[in-house]
């Protein structure tokens, strides 16, 4: 089930389960993959932005069932939103409004579209930059990443930003890395290098910085 994020609203749709259930069984996760590869496939003007988008460890939202975010460019997803508001009433949008609402707290479409539009709001921008600060500042993030980072199938390199707590994952540009089986080997693969951090375990998880975001690229460009 691929829904618009009315709780928080940004610019991502948000992929799930029908069932709680259903995020525990076989195949689930292949099936997310596939739902978010359909709907760039559908909305063509997704194919330029698209980042499929997993929460992990401390980072994970809902502890019940899993949920992905399929991340896109804000006026492209105001565009489908514009698309298909005709199916969402007003009465809909106010079970939904509330202290994330921020630019504007009114049931309405307009309202909707207004917070869409202006997130992230600089509140936000002062508490990330001194998390970023300080998760950069503490030891057990700066040290050398030991012989666990050399890459291995299906990636052909780790890329370490110089700046942000971020690692990138580059693959073969090839048809077959574009197939859903292919793009799930490769998200359980960038879990697995964030579970030897414990960035994936939320029971386990000792602080808020024990956590992360899973991103892949699902867009149509020549990288990996």
């Amino acid at each position: 089930m691929v829904v618009f994020d009315y709780y928080t609203p940004r610019p991502h749709f948000i992929i799930k389960p029908r069932k709680s259930s259903g995020s525990k069984a076989p195949g689930a996760k292949l099936k997310i993959v596939k739902a978010a590869m359909a709907m760039v496939s559908h909305y063509t003007d997704l194919q330029q932005s698209a980042i499929l988008s997993l929460h992990c460890g401390k980072w994970r939202t809902d502890k019940k069932k899993t949920h992905v975010h399929l991340c896109v460019d804000v006026e492209v997803y105001l565009h489908i939103y514009d698309r298909m508001k005709r199916k969402t009433p007003h009465w809909f949008l106010a079970y939904y409004v509330n202290k994330e609402w921020r630019a504007c707290d009114d049931a309405t479409h307009s309202s909707y579209v207004e917070n869409v539009r202006q997130y992230p709001f600089k509140t936000y921008f002062k508490k990330e930059v001194a998390a970023v600060r300080n998760y950069r500042g503490t030891e057990a993030r700066t040290s050398t990443v030991g012989p666990s980072a050399i890459p291995s199938p299906p990636f052909t390199a780790i890329i370490h930003h110089p700046q942000q707590p971020r690692v990138g994952f580059a693959v073969k540009n090839c048809v077959t890395a574009r197939s859903a089986e292919a793009r799930l080997e490769a998200l359980e693969a960038i879990i697995g290098f964030a579970s030897q951090y414990n960035l994936t375990n939320s029971p386990q998880a000792r602080s808020d910085d024990d956590g992360c975001h899973v991103c892949l690229v699902l867009d149509e460009q020549t990288h990996g």
